[in-house]
């Protein structure tokens, strides 16, 4: 009972701070604009606390803790899905965002996915320039059953020191090497095992359901420290390199989803964030604030994607007004809107199908 209070309180910190985070870039530079924000609320459903400040906005925390969000005067809902500006009067309709010309409301739907970024940036700025640069080490933390690693001798605790004469670093470099290496080549692998050096020869193998080659390992959970007395500056540029990969990586994974046949077997839904949220807390402060970092840049990309409901969906609407010299037809943004959210409750449903058996089999051993 108490490791599930852990593990929900932490996936509530978590997705709360992010989303925070979100609507606080839409906030401001709505405000920044001279639209009105009328809500800003952490949580949804019931109002438990409330103050209004001096500029008309409500803030509020609700009673339902999983996220939040900004209301635009002329917003017709929670999520901004739609504008009017009936019933408003006309003293006042100047500052619905409705009303903005079109670089404003893009630049404040932009906002909310810049500012996970520029979040997520800051921390890891403030962790390598404290600490050093933080990655999660080229170590074996666990073995798929008959997979290639585990048929060749690969043992749980073994070190990667090199793959095809290129120095391992941290276990993204493992990651990269086996996805960049063609199909029916041989990874040659030095691996460091209790201070002995093991070469090992492995076969990537290409399962019927994913598309591209594996060796059948996983991560272990702990991080390491490779570079420490960086300055100010270099941290920065650190954690900017490590924002920009995690982007790459992320974009990657879609096209091997989208174009190269790989299952989706591995995306994780809210149950799966919640589990990943109570895992990194249970590994310690650094491993939280690094974990934090990574699903603020996934929300940050998500909310980019040129979904209709999300941040993205709305800039590609906006980029065909800018074409067109006028939006699209009210009864055409809500077909696609309409298709949009559907999209977002079948991979919501299908990730769900996918955490559920794994939490369980993870609980029940």
């Amino acid at each position: 009972m108490l490791t599930t209070l852990i593990y929900l309180l932490a996936f509530v910190f978590v997705l709360s701070l992010v989303v925070v985070v979100h609507e606080g870039g839409h906030f401001m530079i709505a405000r920044a604009c001279g639209v009105k924000v009328t809500d800003f609320s952490i949580g949804f459903g019931k109002e438990l606390w409330s103050r209004v400040d001096k500029r008309g906005t409500r803030w509020k925390v609700c009673a339902v803790p999983l996220g939040g969000y900004v209301k635009m005067l002329g917003d017709e809902d929670a999520a901004s899905a739609k504008s009017s500006d009936e019933g408003i009067p006309e003293e006042e309709k100047k500052y619905t965002f409705l009303c903005q010309p079109l670089w404003k409301r893009a630049s404040i739907i932009f906002a909310g996915p810049a500012m996970n970024y520029i979040f997520a940036i800051f921390v890891l700025t403030g962790i390598i320039w404290t600490m050093g640069e933080i990655v999660r080490p080229p170590v074996v933390g666990e073995l798929v059953p008959n997979m290639p690693a585990e048929k060749a001798g690969i043992l749980k605790g073994d070190r990667f020191l090199s793959i095809n004469g290129k120095d391992v670093k941290e276990y993204a470099d493992i990651q990269r090497a086996i996805r960049l290496t063609e199909f029916g080549k041989v990874l040659n692998i030095v691996l460091d095992r209790n201070g002995e050096q093991k070469e090992i020869r492995v076969l990537p193998e290409e399962l019927s359901d994913s598309g591209i080659p594996q060796l059948g390992i996983k991560s272990s959970i702990e991080l390491t420290v490779l570079n420490e007395n960086l300055s100010l500056w270099a941290s920065f540029k650190k954690a900017s390199l490590s924002a920009y990969q995690m982007t790459v990586d992320t974009l990657i994974y879609l096209k091997q989803i989208l174009v190269d046949h790989r299952s989706p077997k591995d995306m994780r839904g809210p149950l799966g964030i919640a589990e990943a949220s109570g895992d990194a807390l249970k590994g310690g402060l650094l491993s939280l604030l690094v974990f934090i970092v990574q699903i603020s840049i996934a929300i940050g990309f998500m909310n980019l994607l040129p979904i209709p409901v999300l941040d993205g969906g709305h800039l590609a609407f906006y980029a065909v007004e800018a074409v067109r010299g006028k939006p699209l037809s009210d009864r055409t943004q809500n077909m696609l809107l309409f298709s949009g959210l559907s999209i977002l409750l079948v991979l919501f449903a299908y990730t769900m199908f996918l955490d559920v058996p794994r939490i369980m089999q993870r609980i029940l051993g």
